[in-house]
Order: C-alpha cells, then structure tokens, then sequence
C-alpha cells in the first residue's frame, strides 16, 4: 500500500512537471511569435526559437510514446551508437550556445575612461526614422554622450533595402536634435554588417585623432561580437549597452547566439 502511495505520488509530480515544461514553452513559442506576427520581423532567432518550444510542448505531451521509442532504440547497437552520437552533439551546440550566451549578457563595461571616443553600431531605418532597436542604440549614444563631454563620436551603418536615408545620417539627425553638438558626430556611411562598422569606423576616427581605445555602442544582446571586431583592431575596447525591448529579447538573443558561435567558427577554421 505504501509503495502504491508513493508510486501514485511519483506519477502526479511527474505529470505536474511535464504540464509545467508544455506551459513554458506554449510562452516562449508566443514570445518568439510576437516580433513575426506584429511587426513582422522573421529571423534564425524566432525560427529556432518556435522550432525549439514546439519540440518541447510535443515532448511534454508525448513523453511516454517517445520515451518507449528511444527504450527501443537504446536495445539494439547500432540505435545506442546513433543516441550517443546524438546526445555527444547536443551537449557540445548546448555548451557553445551557452557560453555564447555567457559572453554576451557579460559584455557590458562596468567602468569606462573618461571620454573614450565611441562607435554606435547602426541598425534597419523605417523610411527616414529609427527602428525601435536603432532608438535604444540612439538613446545609449546620447547618454553615453552626455557621461562623456568631450568624447567624440563615428555613427556606423550605410543605406540598405527599405532605407531612404543611411543608418549613420539617421542617427546623426536624433542626436543633433536632441542637443549633441555636431561637431562631435562623424559618420560612416557604407558599411552593411558589424565587421565593416568597424574597420570602416576605425577608418574614420584614425582621421579624427590618435586612439588606442574605443567604446562600442550597441544592443546589450549584440555587444560582445562588436567588441571583438574592435579588439582584432588593435583596440582597447569597452562596451556600452542600449537596452532591447523584452518583446523581442528572445528572438534577437537567440539569433546573436548563433552568430557569437559561428565567428568563433571561423577564428577556429582560419
């Protein structure tokens, strides 16, 4: 009787768990959705992250069958080889992905010398106005600007598909109207992803004056990958992070994360 007890008390957790885990990844899988559905922004982020949490809520829900599948399959040689295979692979995508992850949430500079010029890295132009994600770039360029007096600025981001006005004149227009003086905004205005920001940018501030250390301004999620542009530079780098909207947090964190590995890819292959 007592075992039964305990048995039956096993299964209600158990079966707690596992409606748990379906809850969780039903609100992931409509926090990955929002950014594609609302302001239809699809990317590897909110793919990969629906695909996850769909594999996930058909786990929570099928564990059993799935369960007696791998059970199955760990019987015979060829089914352990292939599970251990799979499980050596998943461990080693879970570790880099969560080291990535490490890096990123930790690229943020505590503290920052007094006046070190800045790099504010662009991002998409609706027409003739910022993105949210190009706003909150602005808005820590603009804070940035008024810790640091005398610091001088590069905006960085040239005139894509969509755009009537290049990333950099964009922000150069919000900073000027916000009261930085224009003698402190230099603009780059050609180049189309993060390692063209910075070396078109260093580019340009080499023009301005004699530096050895920068500070790179940009989302908290995509920080750590314009820092290490910066120091293959030769740069003494700092980060300085504009804070993403939580609505789309998850779909830009999980893109990032697979972009933080594939540069570590390539360092690796080169």
């Amino acid at each position: 009787m007592l075992l039964m007890l305990k048995v039956e008390k096993i299964h209600m957790i158990s079966q707690f768990l596992f409606a748990l885990l379906f809850l969780a990844s039903a609100v992931l899988f409509f926090w990955f959705c929002w950014p594609a559905v609302f302001k239809g922004i699809l990317n590897v982020g909110n793919l990969c992250g629906m695909v996850g949490c769909a594999a996930l809520m058909y786990y929570a829900v099928c564990h059993k069958t799935i369960h007696r599948l791998l059970f199955d399959l760990w019987r015979g040689k060829a089914g352990r080889m292939l599970l251990l295979l799979i499980f050596v692979l998943f461990l080693l995508a879970a570790s880099l992905l969560g080291a990535a992850a490490y890096v990123m949430v930790h690229a943020h500079s505590k503290q920052i010398p007094a006046d070190t010029p800045a790099i504010v890295l662009g991002c998409s132009v609706i027409g003739t106005r910022p993105s949210r994600i190009l706003q909150e770039r602005i808005d820590a360029a603009y804070a940035y600007m008024q810790d640091h007096p005398q610091a001088v600025c590069i905006l960085s981001g040239g005139k894509g598909s969509g755009e009537d006005i290049s990333e950099a004149e964009c922000m150069y227009r919000e900073l000027v109207a916000a009261g930085i003086e224009a003698g402190r905004l230099y603009q780059e205005a050609s180049s189309t992803n993060t390692q063209q920001n910075l070396e078109r940018s260093k580019t340009v501030l080499d023009a301005v004056g004699n530096y050895d250390a920068v500070t790179v301004i940009s989302s908290d999620f995509h920080l750590y990958r314009g820092k290490e542009w910066a120091r293959a530079l030769g740069y003494q780098q700092y980060g300085y992070a504009a804070r993403t909207d939580w609505k789309y947090l998850p779909t830009f964190f999980v893109r990032e994360m697979i972009a933080v590995v594939a540069l570590w890819g390539n360092e690796w292959l080169r």
